[in-house]
């Protein structure tokens, strides 16, 4: 997650007057904004979740049904499963973004973590009812998430509050997991679904990034279209995408994903990345 605040302006009016404190521009307003208060948000995850109930059927009758992106393999005898990213796809943690903006904060990694560690992520609206038609169905779940490994057992825990099928916490796979020796894959995903490849035949995929389903080389807008290219025909089918308007690599690509850039530079490579018509 990331969040971006620019200093407020301090206007001298006087001598004798002071400071005048304006409220700081902050890029994640309406973003925050859209996914906490529009119907169509909410509309959004609940037809998606719909969809891909729906399709549970479709891929437990294809025998040959796989939704991950790796060479044809030998799937004869591999019990069902889905992948789920867990952020912004099953757990909504914009409440913590909105509290940023309202105190003029910049993102900070305690305050995440606190957050993490006090389990009190709601469910996305139509994500509980999904994995458990899933589980009813005798579909594994596996919860990939870039979350820190030391954070499964309060992540389990938020899980579980919210209703999310969950027997085990090996269930939830996160970054440099010791599983599948992904230990020094870092936040890249690719070595978690071969391990999960070894385990499952996997029907469906579900995120709000493109990395939750396919790994692109770099992070610019060329490297994802060619990464995602061969599997067009799977979304809506075995890959159901969310939209994430709050955080994602998408809005670090502009500034090169240089966090130490000073704040006012990564908004000017931000606006410098837009498009116009002429």
């Amino acid at each position: 997650m990331r969040n971006l605040f620019f200093a407020s302006a301090c206007l001298l009016t006087t001598a004798l007057a002071g400071c005048q404190q304006t409220p700081p521009a902050n890029d994640q307003l309406d973003a925050v904004l859209w996914t906490q208060t529009s119907i169509e948000h909410e509309l959004i995850y609940r037809q998606l979740f719909a969809n891909a109930t729906r399709q549970l059927d479709v891929a437990l009758a294809d025998p040959t049904w796989d939704a991950l992106p790796l060479p044809a393999r030998k799937l004869a005898g591999l019990p069902p499963a889905v992948v789920v990213d867990i952020d912004e796809t099953l757990l909504d943690n914009v409440p913590l973004n909105a509290r940023d903006i309202i105190n003029n904060q910049v993102y900070s990694y305690d305050r995440w973590n606190t957050w993490v560690e006090q389990a009190k992520a709601q469910a996305l609206p139509g994500s509980v009812a999904f994995l458990q038609a899933a589980r009813q169905k005798g579909i594994k779940v596996y919860y990939l998430t870039n979350r820190e490994h030391s954070q499964v057992a309060a992540t389990a825990n938020n899980l579980r509050l919210r209703g999310f099928p969950i027997e085990s916490n090996e269930q939830i796979l996160a970054a440099s997991t010791p599983t599948g020796h992904c230990e020094s894959a870092g936040y890249g995903k690719n070595c978690r679904r071969q391990w999960v490849a070894s385990q499952a035949r996997v029907l469906l995929m579900a995120g709000d990034s493109l990395g939750d389903f396919v790994q692109a080389e770099h992070n610019t807008l060329a490297a994802q279209r060619k990464a995602v290219e061969p599997y067009v025909n799977w979304l809506g089918q075995r890959w159901f995408l969310l939209p994430n308007p709050s955080y994602g690599n998408w809005y670090s690509a502009p500034y090169g994903d240089d966090e130490k850039l000073p704040l006012a530079q990564k908004r000017r490579l931000k606006q410098q990345a837009l498009l116009l018509q002429e």
